[in-house]
């Protein structure tokens, strides 16, 4: 007897997986995901469609040998679990509402997802980053940063409005032009790296004259990390603790040259206002406390509940800990106290919120995150491809984030990142024999 789907026009579930398979598809996947971080949705939490097509990406590719496969990405799912249940548990213990803990939650939960499409995706077709990266820069251009709502979505964008208010450039322009730059740093590698190096390096000053340092400094550091790479720097102790001296000499006098540019050119904005409050300007650590003064308060509210945590969206109703972070800067409030802050604990990067939020678990587990990432960095400079830019550049990035910017980034900016140290290092970790028969 034929079989049923000889007689019929419409393909079998299996036969439309088989299409998934060609070429062009990691490139529509990934174009799709990377456009829908331009578009989010407001369902109780915001939801972006670059998660919605993960959604559907999951549903139609394979995907459930990927952990088997790349040791990495089975790591890093393991620590995300770890996470959860530190979330529950302190959750628990501390008597959080269901929604705070379910919201909170959802960050390691939904970035998990999207890595493992990511890794679907990226592994099928390694290039399909530069696509991500277009569609990205693309998107962004013509409707912004979902993150960011319509924050200057009332401003006009050109030079005046940008040079009366520098965070217009950070919020509006650097979204998509960050990975057009990285996307052209990719391209133009293939004939020389060091072209890529003096680009990002161009690229570095331009944003801290704009005062978006966060990134300018990234991009910095991974035109430094590709010039190490392409002279021969090698994953090896003493090469590891050389290279850490000479870009700690290189990136400190380049941070001289920024601190006199702000202060005699550019005093009115962001960063040279922050830099007139200082003692003394040349210590670029007082600079970053400055701006992420969150890390004087960890400490003494973890020392206060080390075991649980304070729980998911930890209040500070008293704006107790809000006064101590302000003290300890030697800064007084202002007018209107900072109303939006003294709401909750201060914290605003991925390693703070684990430990004050989720407690000593949680801080396991965003450490063994943290030392998966750092151990598929040490291969990059076994990488021999076009794409080491990116790779390198979404590499830093991830660890800016780790320690300066909220989880949230887990589901936002991890996902790619992660997925293509993961693909692309896999090849230099041991893999798992696989016992009797294979699969192709």
């Amino acid at each position: 007897m034929a079989n049923v789907g000889e007689f019929t026009s419409q393909p079998t579930f299996r036969q439309r997986r088989l299409v998934l398979r060609r070429p062009l598809w990691p490139h529509v996947f990934i174009a799709l995901f990377g456009a829908g971080w331009a578009v989010s949705f407001d369902v109780g939490v915001r939801l972006y469609s670059a998660e919605i097509v993960t959604i559907f990406g999951l549903i139609l590719l394979p995907w459930q040998a990927l952990p088997a496969r790349f040791p990495m990405l089975k790591k890093v799912l393991a620590a995300y679990a770890l996470w959860v249940v530190a979330i529950g548990l302190s959750d628990l213990v501390n008597g959080t509402a269901l929604f705070d803990s379910a919201r909170h939650m959802a960050t390691p939960i939904i970035g998990a997802a999207s890595l493992v499409f990511a890794v679907s995706v990226l592994s099928r077709k390694p290039s399909a980053l530069l696509t991500f990266l277009a569609a990205t820069a693309v998107a962004k251009a013509l409707f912004g940063d979902a993150a960011y709502g319509d924050t200057f979505a009332d401003q006009s964008l050109n030079w005046a409005s940008i040079e009366a208010n520098t965070n217009i450039f950070k919020v509006r322009i650097v979204p998509f032009l960050t990975p057009a730059l990285v996307l052209f740093a990719c391209l133009i590698s293939t004939r020389n790296m060091n072209r890529a190096s003096v680009l990002l390096i161009l690229a570095s000053a331009g944003y801290f004259a704009m005062d978006s340092r966060g990134t300018g400094l990234v991009l910095f550091l991974s035109a430094i990390l590709l010039i190490m790479i392409d002279i021969g720097f090698k994953p090896r102790t003493n090469h590891i603790v050389l290279g850490s001296v000479l870009v700690a000499i290189v990136g400190y006098l380049f941070y001289i040259g920024y601190v006199y540019y702000t202060i005699e050119y550019n005093p009115q904005g962001h960063n040279g206002q922050q830099m007139l409050r200082l003692e003394n300007p040349l210590n670029p650590f007082s600079l970053l406390l400055q701006g992420r003064s969150e890390w004087l308060v960890w400490p003494i509210a973890f020392a206060e509940r080390p075991l649980f945590g304070w729980g998911s969206w930890a209040e500070d109703p008293d704006g107790r800990f809000t006064l101590l972070r302000l003290a300890l800067l030697e800064t007084s409030p202002s007018a209107n106290f900072l109303a939006s802050d003294r709401n909750y604990i201060p914290v605003h990067s991925l390693i703070g919120v684990a430990f004050v939020w989720s407690g000593l678990l949680g801080l396991v587990a965003a450490l063994w995150f943290l030392r998966i990432i750092l151990s598929m960095g040490r291969r990059l400079s076994l990488l021999k491809t076009y794409l080491l830019p990116a790779v390198t550049f979404l590499f830093l990035l991830m660890l800016w984030h780790y320690f300066f910017s909220p989880p949230q980034h887990v589901r936002l900016s991890f996902p790619v990142a992660l997925a293509a140290l993961i693909v692309l290092t896999n090849p230099f970790f041991p893999q798992k024999r696989r016992r009797g028969r294979t699969c192709s």
